[in-house]
């Protein structure tokens, strides 16, 4: 939709992104639950973005989630430590799965779903966990065979942030 679009090219914009020259780090938290103790949430999240940097060194990373607190965790993981890492999103993102009252909502609230979707499509390598958002995303990205899995089969992948 055009509405997305411009949504799109103003985050490319604001995050300093161009497509194919960034990792992507995808982590779903609520994956078949509701609640996730905090300690994971951080460590997780953090691990997330450092696997993607194992697949572009130095950054940039784009970093997708569910979860509020693993997308402000991460911004301050990425202030912190002066590392290249963006995200967009300052709500809890809706679930197309799990969004009370979906058919009440506006199509607008979904908005945030698709530009997600698109800059996961417009990353070079992705670094995914469970569910099959991320990995949808890795589908339509530039390079469907750079990737790895920062969970997989409830195991945490444990990675370090990779510089250039």
């Amino acid at each position: 939709s055009p509405a997305i679009a411009k949504i799109l090219r103003e985050e490319l914009s604001k995050a300093n992104l161009t497509p194919g020259h960034y990792a992507v780090a995808h982590h779903r938290v609520f994956y078949a639950r509701s609640l996730r103790k905090p300690d994971y949430i951080t460590n997780t999240s953090i691990n997330s973005v450092n696997c993607a940097s194992q697949l572009r060194p130095g950054g940039p990373v784009y970093f997708a989630s569910d979860s509020l607190e693993a997308l402000s965790t991460v911004r301050n993981y990425a202030t912190k430590n002066s590392l290249a890492i963006t995200t967009i999103e300052n709500q809890e993102p809706l679930h197309l799965d799990r969004a009370g009252n979906w058919s009440d909502r506006k199509p607008s609230d979904f908005y945030p779903i698709f530009v997600d979707l698109y800059l996961m499509g417009m990353g070079r390598c992705m670094s995914y966990g469970q569910g099959g958002f991320g990995r949808f995303g890795l589908l339509l990205s530039y390079n469907a065979s750079c990737s790895n899995r920062h969970i997989w089969n409830k195991q945490t992948q444990y990675c370090e942030w990779r510089k250039v």
